[in-house]
């Protein structure tokens, strides 16, 4: 899908609303559709006109594509607008970015479908309010996919498109694709933007962008069109890359007083160099009425926080601030910050089934906005903690109001949550639209919540891409990686380490934990470490110091079987580049590792076996490039790339400290025949390095040592179609 189709294709426009008949008074609703818009020349139809026009991206292959709507008398745009082009989907796979922070984000292709929750079950469960079911329709047909604020098509040799909304403050974006018709419609929620007479605004203005392997460079180029509010700013800021411990995934909403204490004294004992401890849902009185801590918490909130922060760790809290519980204070006392119906103002808009039922805050009413403000400031300020994850965001636009479409009331939801947070505290978004949050966050939930399961199977089938589940989360993990960094720090959400209260696999875990750590920029747990196995100690030290990984690609390369490409630098700039094969599926899988080239010369492996007290030492260590691994059922394997001879230096061969291998290093060198290999201050375990000659496939001449001491080189079988290859290493421990 070229760019220029945008140009040469002349699309469909339909859309509806209401116009003035005189000032305060709206017509009746006029619904247009199919109506053909040249690009070339203004269309103008009831008072309204439409008028495109297209920016050239000067550093890749792409265009803004920008469509303005201006009222001579002033309207209510009382529906969806959509533009429809003719275009070639055929073998293409298109990217399905759900709603919000937990609905799935997955590529999919024509065979496809995207099924809304039964209206039976919505009914019962109100789970349809965490998504965008009630006001966008999900056909549940084959070949009709669409997606939220963004999306790209691959073909299947790695070809992309990408679209990224620029416009998400007039209106929720969305892209869908008829695979059946070769159609693509740039669908805009309008409903409810009001335009005043002579007002013209952008109403749809996508970014497209074309080109083969370039993933990021599209992120990287698409975020700068976004104003950098983070208080951790820029797209390659090493300190956004941190590791914690939250209270959520353990203890939920049960978490006490004493519990915080138990569990950060044990991360303190076990030295484990974390950066962020943060207290999530339990300790207020009820959803809403966020200063009145219960009895759980007798030494309040300030005492806690500046206990964190006296072992040098940031000290986080969990909010939702435009949730209101049904038994809350506010509801009681300020029935009228609650967000009410627009047809009806006694009715209280409900905005999910959580906690047994919560209302929406109405972000324009005065005294809420004043509260929150409060709020904030006791927290932040006379409380001192560092950061707060703000969750259940969505609540804020659960209707169009005032004139203003939902896409327009979420944008200015995270504005005014930016604003009052301030420059200097940090901001964990969650259950949140992504794209009005962009480069306002720090850090963003990109996936479900984690479960100590696999997946449900029930929500499942009922269609629920909300639904708590491991998988359904690292679906999203492994598709949504482009924006970390770019965007914000993406939280894929806690790794889950422990056997107690855990059905999780070993396996499962281990491939939670890598994925968790390859492509988050925030990674937690909740696990109390004083309960943690010998091997689970091993585990979870093996993940420090926290990866920064650069990724370059992800791929699905067939159905739950995932492959990822990335390069992590050292701290002295030595870059070294992996791949991570994820197999999600619950069968056995065989892959191929990469080609040969200059960078991959040998590959070293290592899983979860490898962070084992008794390593499977029959398993091969090296593989030759394209030579077949089997994976078994949600299993992942990291490989090293070891690069061709040539360059006459060290090299690093493996490690297996870390569960991205050479993270636990700061530099290896060489001068004459003298070898240095440095490790960083903060790694938590002890490591097993190997460490190799040029061409590490031939033994090494003459006399060497490493640290000082005599190099003794070990022989390694290498794995593959070659016969006998091996490769030679010095081993440090």
């Amino acid at each position: 899908m070229n760019p220029e189709i945008f140009k040469t294709v002349t699309p469909t426009l339909s859309f509806s609303h209401r116009p003035n008949v005189q000032e305060g008074v709206l017509g009746a609703l006029q619904a247009l559709e199919n109506l053909s818009l040249d690009a070339k020349t203004p269309h103008q139809q009831d008072g309204l006109t439409f008028t495109t026009k297209f920016e050239p991206v000067t550093t890749l292959n792409g265009l803004i594509l920008t469509v303005s709507v201006k009222s001579e008398k002033g309207a209510e745009l009382s529906g969806p607008i959509e533009l429809k082009y003719a275009t070639d989907l055929k073998d293409m796979k298109m990217m399905s970015n759900g709603f919000q922070s937990w609905s799935q984000a997955r590529e999919f292709d024509s065979k496809s479908r995207i099924q809304k929750i039964q209206s039976t079950i919505a009914w019962y469960t109100q789970f349809h309010l965490q998504g965008d079911y009630s006001f966008f329709e999900h056909s549940g047909d084959k070949g009709f996919i669409h997606s939220s604020s963004y999306t790209h098509f691959r073909d299947v040799k790695n070809n992309v498109t990408f679209l990224g909304s620029l416009a998400e403050e007039s209106g929720y974006t969305y892209f869908k694709s008829d695979f059946n018709a070769n159609a693509l419609t740039i669908y805009k929620d309008a409903t409810g933007k009001v335009l005043q007479p002579n007002q013209e605004i952008e109403i749809i203005k996508v970014l497209v962008l074309h080109g083969k392997d370039q993933e990021r460079a599209f992120w990287d180029t698409y975020s700068s069109y976004f104003k950098d509010e983070r208080t951790i700013s820029g797209n390659e800021n090493p300190k956004r890359h941190v590791s914690g411990w939250t209270s959520w995934y353990y203890h939920y909403d049960h978490v006490t007083e004493e519990i915080v204490h138990k569990n950060l004294d044990a991360i303190v004992h076990y030295k484990y160099p974390i950066d962020i401890f943060q207290i999530d849902d339990g300790y207020q009185l009820a959803i809403g009425d966020w200063l009145e801590v219960n009895n759980k918490f007798p030494g309040g909130m300030k005492e806690l926080a500046a206990k964190i922060k006296s072992h040098g760790i940031m000290a986080g809290l969990w909010l939702a601030p435009y949730a209101v519980g049904f038994n809350s204070r506010i509801v009681k006392d300020h029935p009228e910050w609650i967000l009410k119906e627009e047809h009806d103002s006694s009715k209280m808009v409900v905005a999910g089934p959580n906690w047994g039922g919560f209302y929406a805050l109405d972000l324009y009413n005065d005294g809420a906005r004043d509260y929150i403000r409060h709020v904030f400031d006791v927290v932040l300020n006379k409380w001192g903690f560092d950061m707060v994850k703000l969750d259940f965001l969505f609540a804020a636009a659960m209707i169009p109001q005032r004139g203003k479409s939902r896409g327009e009331i979420m944008t200015d939801a995270m504005e005014f949550l930016r604003e009052v947070v301030g420059p200097n505290k940090i901001i964990l978004g969650c259950g949140v639209p992504l794209g009005p949050s962009w480069r306002k966050v720090d850090y963003c939930r990109i996936g479900s919540d984690v479960a100590p399961w696999w997946e449900d199977t029930k929500l499942r089938l009922l269609h629920v891409r909300e639904r708590v589940s491991t998988v359904n989360s690292l679906h999203s993990t492994l598709n949504r990686w482009g924006m970390s960094d770019s965007m914000f720090g993406n939280d894929p959400d806690v790794m889950i380490l422990r056997s107690k209260n855990n059905k999780l696999k070993p396996d499962e875990k281990y491939t939670l934990c890598v994925l968790n750590n390859v492509l988050g920029a925030l990674v937690f747990i909740s696990d109390d470490v004083s309960e943690y196995t010998e091997e689970e100690h091993m585990l979870y030290a093996a993940t420090f110091p926290k990866v920064q990984a650069k990724v370059n690609t992800v791929i699905e390369i067939r159905d739950e079987v995932y492959f990822v490409q990335f390069k992590a630098t050292n701290a002295q700039g030595q870059e070294h580049f992996y791949t991570t094969y994820s197999n999600l599926s619950g069968d056995k899988e065989t892959i191929y590792l990469p080609e040969a080239t200059k960078d991959t010369h040998v590959l070293f492996a290592t899983d979860n076996d490898l962070h084992t007290n008794k390593p499977d030492k029959k398993q091969a260590l090296f593989y030759l490039p394209s030579a077949p691994v089997q994976l078994k059922g949600r299993e992942s394997k990291t490989f090293l790339h070891i690069p061709a001879p040539g360059s006459g230096d060290v090299h690093l061969l493996g490690s297996t400290g870390h569960i991205v291998p050479g993270t636990e290093l700061t530099n290896i060198t060489r001068q004459d025949n003298d070898i240095k290999v440095d490790f960083v201050a903060n790694r938590a375990r002890a490591s097993k390095v190997f460490v190799g000659l040029d061409d590490c496939r031939r033994k090494p001449e003459g006399s060497f040592t490493v640290n000082g001491k005599p190099a003794v080189w070990d022989i390694f079988n290498v794995s593959g179609s070659e016969s006998g290859a091996k490769v030679y290493a010095a081993v440090v421990e």
